[in-house]
């Protein structure tokens, strides 16, 4: 017997049946978190809570409905009669991202309910990395699974931005990087209401560890792990590269500036300084950061009591994780192993230290260059840089000459 499919009508009926259960589900949701936070928070913060993630959702729940008509694969009119693997994961880091919003406006919440936050937005940005695996190993690409994700993308980056200066986590001035997106959507917007030209942006390879290390960096001091002064000046160092990045972009699009292969030679490798940038000045900051990262343990070392007359040493109190971050940091670094999680430990160390001690000279320059490493990676002799994958595609996807 001949298999049959679903006609578009039919494929619509089961796609809105899937929409009043996803409603459904989200409802109660909703309804649970508001019972969590009435009784582990306070009421006024719960009802707050209660609005702000139900708005989130409905907007959710409306471009979901809106986009149903385009549940179908590029260059195919038959629409699917399911959602998918895909658009359902991304649907729930929609979920994450309402849950998140409901945080807006409201006291950092106490206890060990102050992690909630970072743990929405690092379970959100998790998920960020998986629905299109999902969607591409399932052949289930479709335009709706695109509209889906470009609604969270600077949605999510926004709220973000939001709570870690309300949270007084980093400078006012940090939330340009949640607009940014926003700022250049406008600019396109106001170019076609003015019938004007728009032109396309050349490829990159900078745009995705650019956002990636936004990401990065909002989901972590969403948690209660760091503090002042040393998250300001980890925001300057990673928003400075995205936002010059989006500028350029915005200009780009406009038709202010034209960004043509070889027109950047800091950013091309085929060019004398793209190859001094892309090698030999990070194996000398990745050298430079080892040394620091020496000094800086050595720092927290004290003489301590002896034992059986032999003399001792002990670490200061309060640096144990910070020191065993940075002692592992400095590991990799120096053997260019996974450079790029390397950078993180330093970033993170620092980071630990600021809770029991002050931001001084060392710290900010291993501040500095654990931000570079990040974006540069660790140059040559490097043993293992399994993150590449990551920065030059997305999972899952493969490239012509891959095959």
């Amino acid at each position: 017997m001949a298999a049959t499919f679903p006609t578009n009508k039919q494929a619509i009926e089961y796609l809105r049946l899937q929409w009043t259960a996803l409603a459904a589900i989200l409802g109660v949701s909703l309804g649970a978190g508001y019972m969590f936070f009435q009784n582990a928070w306070e009421p006024a913060y719960a009802w707050r809570w209660l609005w702000l993630a139900t708005a989130l959702c409905a907007y959710l729940l409306w471009v979901l409905w809106r986009g149903l008509p385009t549940n179908h694969r590029a260059a195919e009119t038959t629409l699917l009669p399911g959602l998918g693997a895909g658009n359902l994961l991304t649907l729930g880091r929609g979920a994450l991202l309402a849950g998140l919003a409901g945080f807006l406006f409201s006291p950092r919440p106490p206890g060990w309910l102050g992690w909630l936050p970072g743990l929405f937005y690092t379970l959100s940005a998790g998920a960020d990395l998986f629905d299109g695996y999902l969607a591409r190993r399932s052949n289930r690409v479709t335009r709706l699974g695109e509209v889906l994700d470009l609604s969270l993308d600077g949605l999510g980056v926004l709220i973000a931005c939001t709570l870690v200066v309300q949270y007084g986590q980093v400078p006012w001035w940090y939330l340009s990087v949640g607009l940014a997106r926003y700022v250049f959507i406008f600019a396109i917007w106001l170019r076609r209401r003015l019938s004007r030209p728009i032109y396309d942006l050349a490829p990159s390879p900078l745009r995705r560890p650019f956002a990636g290390a936004q990401m990065g960096f909002v989901a972590a001091v969403l948690f209660p792990l760091f503090s002042p002064p040393g998250t300001g000046l980890a925001a300057a160092l990673f928003a400075l590269p995205f936002l010059i990045g989006f500028a350029f972009d915005t200009l780009t699009v406009c038709g202010v500036v034209s960004l043509k292969p070889g027109t950047l030679p800091l950013i091309q490798r085929e060019s004398s300084w793209g190859r001094l940038l892309s090698s030999w000045l990070p194996f000398i900051l990745r050298v430079l950061v080892v040394g620091l990262l020496l000094a800086w343990l050595a720092k927290y070392w004290l003489p301590g009591p002896s034992l059986e007359g032999i003399p001792g040493w002990t670490l200061s109190p309060g640096y144990s994780l910070a020191w065993l971050l940075g002692a592992a940091g400095m590991l990799l670094l120096a053997v260019g192993a996974a450079g790029r999680v390397a950078a993180i430990l330093v970033l993170m160390a620092v980071g630990a230290g600021q809770g029991v001690g002050e931001l001084g000279v060392l710290e900010a320059l291993l501040l500095g260059g654990g931000a570079a490493l990040f974006f540069l990676g660790t140059g040559p002799y490097s043993l293992w840089s399994p993150e590449r994958v990551l920065i030059a595609k997305r999972i899952g996807e493969v490239y012509p000459h891959d095959a």
